[in-house]
């Protein structure tokens, strides 16, 4: 039973999950998002042992250093792991807020235990947001990075992104379909220039974002 509410939990794994276990579920899903456990295994192990505690007592493995609200649909966010929920602090920090996961580009994850450092507001940040090998080209689909909904579109083995709201009337433009470097919004046809967020209609142009590609992953360029 839940000491805090007084019914039975309601566990989102099985109850002899393990470290093991944990560490099988998270690192693809980690690494689609240009992240890997920290490579002091240690800390690693300390720390998904504390998550199924946290597991057993609550039905989930929440983050272990960020205290819930009991509102679901608040604490969603810091389900573990909640990369995709904080992608431009976490890129800003390089790691997540504990340091189980780091960017892959991160050699020695012994350097940032411990570092919990808000990053300075409107410092230019590189976001992770997906893997080359997993947009074929001539797609588009929708990415968050932080508050922003972005169309992310690959034409031949370029990427663009640009505000994913037409000024229409709000369709999605991760929606649509490519037509060379133009998306077409799904809702009434407007069509804009992924290089530029320009379309033809007067005062509907939508704002752009840099991309970066390096080691085979998807970066958008973004401000905290």
């Amino acid at each position: 039973m839940s000491a805090a509410q007084g019914r039975p939990v309601r566990r989102r794994f099985s109850a002899d999950t393990t470290i093991d276990d944990l560490k099988a579920y998270m690192e693809p899903f980690a690494g689609s998002l240009g992240y890997k456990f920290n490579t002091e295994e240690w800390f690693v192990d300390e720390v998904l042992a504390s998550e199924i505690g946290i597991l057993d007592a609550t039905g989930d493995v929440y983050c272990p250093c960020r205290m819930r609200t009991g509102n679901p649909k608040e604490d969603v966010a810091i389900v573990c792991p909640c990369i995709p929920f904080h992608n431009v602090q976490f890129a800003a920090m390089r790691k997540c807020w504990c340091g189980l996961f780091i960017l892959n580009d991160v050699e020695d994850g012994a350097d940032l235990l411990g570092v919990i450092e808000e990053p300075e507001k409107g410092a230019e940040v590189e976001v992770p947001v997906c893997r080359v090998e997993d947009m074929p080209a001539g797609s588009v689909r929708h990415v968050k990075v932080g508050k922003r909904d972005i169309a992310l579109a690959r034409v031949g083995d370029e990427f663009y992104a640009l505000s994913n709201v037409c000024l229409h009337a709000f369709g999605p433009l991760s929606g649509g379909v490519l037509d060379g470097h133009t998306v077409v919004c799904p809702w009434h046809g407007w069509r804009y220039d992924v290089r530029t967020g320009t379309t033809d209609h007067p005062g509907a142009d939508v704002k752009t974002y840099p991309v970066v590609v390096r080691d085979g992953l998807v970066l958008v360029v973004t401000t905290v």
